[in-house]
């Protein structure tokens, strides 16, 4: 397994976290940190080696931190607090206008029915238990205001609560998430009623969501590990050490929380403009990188057919996806900083596709591929076979014969129904006068249906 770079050069926006992180949070910090910072690069396009020329992907990160109870998951809140800091701001301004307009409408409304026209918002971070709804909606105010989608972000400590949230109907988002992974797939929903809301959206979301290995199974259940939630997801299990304490995170010194500051200021400006409108299209060259993408990919494959492992070869293919999008966001993040070489940065962002790739695949094969191999075993069926048993009768046979014959085939059909359609179709001999009509003579050819008639076998 490929190892982690050193933490003093990862680039800001992730070394401040990587360099007070305890050791065995490295990984998984990394990841966590990855997917809230793409959502500052929502107009940040790329292309992967194996997407058809011209077809773009965002930069949209799904990652399950999955631990015991008191193993350190909330080390995610706490990174999100500061890396998240200018959306939570923002949000809450827009939330305000809403909710004044809400209460306007309840005042006004009743009165006279004439309102202001609805504010215009952007809401960017969503709670765990939103409705199928106004997730749309919040899609979907994105295109209405820029013209362009936007990457929404969700995060939650419990993943029991989406859980919970999911046996409503109106609350479950288990299969517009899997949509939201890839730019330009459309969900939507219509709806006869004026009082819902309407719309087909290009749908992105990243999330980080955290649970125990219980909850996260409840989460993934049968229908995800087979509909591929689970290839589109980052797993970090967290190592549980009987009677230790919970790993704990060094406190930023103020140089790194300024370092922060500055380093979010400017991805912020790379999501909106001074003027409040969205960044221009953001096209980040990848193309170096696809030689070592190959290269990763066709060792798996390699191994794939060592081991017929069909797990393997699923979940290899959206791990190297899922590396290749932390690898751009490293990439952007080394430009934005601007303090290494291209050849530094290429070197770096080479080794941390490599090092990610191992660990998302080993993660997923870990935790999700024996239970992938049983359910596609179960998808295959049993091959269905046509048996001939006519054939397996010998030339003369009895009534009686043929109805203990029929019995432990386990077939139904009664045996006089049998005689009559086989006599019909020319494949018994008609018994003379005088003979037993219970011993059965079979015709030296047998026929075979076609069209309605009879036709003789050659």
């Amino acid at each position: 397994m490929h190892r982690l770079i050193a933490d003093k050069d990862y680039p800001s926006g992730i070394r401040e976290w990587m360099i007070t992180s305890p050791s065995d949070l490295k990984y998984p910090t990394l990841v966590v940190a990855a997917a809230m910072l793409s959502v500052y690069l929502t107009r940040v396009r790329i292309q992967y080696v194996y997407d058809n020329q011209g077809e773009k992907s965002a930069i949209v990160l799904q990652v399950i931190v999955e631990g015991e109870q008191s193993s350190g998951k909330s080390f995610a809140r706490y990174i999100m607090r500061t890396l998240m800091k200018p959306f939570i701001e923002r949000d809450s301004e827009m939330r305000a206008k809403e909710q004044e307009y809400a209460a306007l409408k309840r005042r006004q409304g009743k009165k006279d029915g004439k309102l202001p026209p609805e504010p215009k918002t952007d809401i960017t971070i969503l709670p765990e238990t939103v409705s199928l709804t106004m997730f749309i909606k919040r899609c979907d105010a994105a295109v209405k205001l820029y013209g362009a989608p936007k990457t929404l972000f969700e995060f939650a400590d419990e993943i029991s609560a989406i859980v919970h949230s999911a046996k409503r109907q109106f609350a479950d988002l288990s299969q517009v998430i899997k949509t939201a992974y890839d730019l330009g797939s459309v969900y939507g929903q219509d709806f006869m009623s004026e009082s819902s809301y309407s719309a087909m959206v290009d749908a992105l979301l990243s999330f980080v969501f955290c649970g125990t290995q219980s909850a996260v199974s409840r989460y993934m259940n049968k229908a995800s590990i087979e509909g591929g939630a689970v290839t589109r997801t980052i797993l970090c299990p967290l190592i549980s050490h009987l009677g230790d304490n919970p790993p704990q995170f060094q406190a930023l010194t103020d140089m790194q929380r300024n370092e922060l500051e500055n380093t979010l200021d400017k991805l912020f400006g790379l999501c909106y403009e001074e003027d409040g409108k969205f960044h221009q299209e953001i096209e980040e060259d990848m193309s170096w990188l696809y030689k070592t993408v190959v290269k990763w990919c066709n060792d798996c494959r390699q191994q794939v057919v060592k081991t017929m492992s069909k797990s393997m070869d699923v979940f290899y293919k959206r791990s190297s996806v899922s590396a290749f999008r932390i690898a751009a966001l490293m990439q952007v993040l080394y430009k934005v900083e601007g303090k290494k070489s291209e050849k530094e940065i290429r070197k770096l962002v080479r080794q941390t596709y490599l090092a990610c790739a191992d660990r998302i695949l080993q993660n997923m094969l870990q935790r999700w591929g024996k239970a992938f191999e049983q359910i596609s075993a179960e998808g295959e069926g049993e091959p269905y076979h046509t048996v001939d048993y006519f054939s397996e009768l010998p030339q003369e046979f009895s009534y009686q014969f043929l109805e203990e014959f029929l019995k432990q085939k386990e077939l139904k059909t009664p045996a006089r129904n049998m005689v009559c359609n086989w006599r019909r179709w020319g494949w018994l001999e008609k018994p003379a006068k005088g003979e037993d009509r219970k011993v059965l003579r079979k015709t030296q050819q047998k026929g075979t249906i076609g069209d309605g008639n009879i036709k003789k076998d050659n």
